[in-house]
């Protein structure tokens, strides 16, 4: 008796595989971003511009314009320079991911003080808005629940049988 078989082998076109992830996870980071920034700005009175105008530098990264309307003095160019962030999007290594940083103190004090009750040093009004802002966890949260519905793009459409001669 003989028997004649066809086997396929999957092969993965890896290369095209990694530009559509690249293109997804480019795009899901940016949205994320997005979100972030918008829960982090919802936490943030304007009163001279300067704490908002901190993530100015970030938000460029995704041509996001951040609302901001100082009603006293502007400072925003203060804020501008006290704020850096940016984005990593590396699609050798797999890494998305943004990042921002801040040196402007009044800020830093109110991300963590209700600067009413315990006033910052260097300051002598008060606040619009009573903090601790803790607009760190509220941006954190936000990205979270994004992320959780951010899915691998599917691995199917790269799949090819390639057929193997025995």
């Amino acid at each position: 008796m003989k028997f004649t078989a066809q086997f396929s082998v999957p092969r993965i076109d890896v290369s095209a595989y990694q530009k559509a992830l690249d293109q997804h996870m480019t795009q899901a980071i940016a949205q994320a971003l997005m979100v972030w920034l918008e829960a982090v700005l919802a936490e943030i009175p304007v009163w001279s511009g300067a704490s908002r105008a901190t993530f100015t530098k970030l938000a460029s990264a995704i041509s996001y314009s951040i609302p901001i309307s100082p009603t006293v003095i502007d400072r925003t160019g203060t804020g501008q320079a006290s704020g850096d962030g940016g984005m990593v999007m590396d699609k050798a290594t797999g890494e998305y991911t943004f990042t921002y940083s801040t040196t402007l103190p009044w800020l830093i004090w109110n991300e963590y003080h209700n600067a009413n009750v315990d006033p910052d040093p260097s300051l002598f009004y008060r606040v619009l808005k009573e903090g601790p802002y803790n607009f760190q966890v509220v941006g954190a949260r936000a990205f979270l629940r994004f992320a959780d519905n951010v899915d691998l793009p599917p691995v199917k459409p790269f799949v090819r049988g390639e057929r193997v001669k025995f």
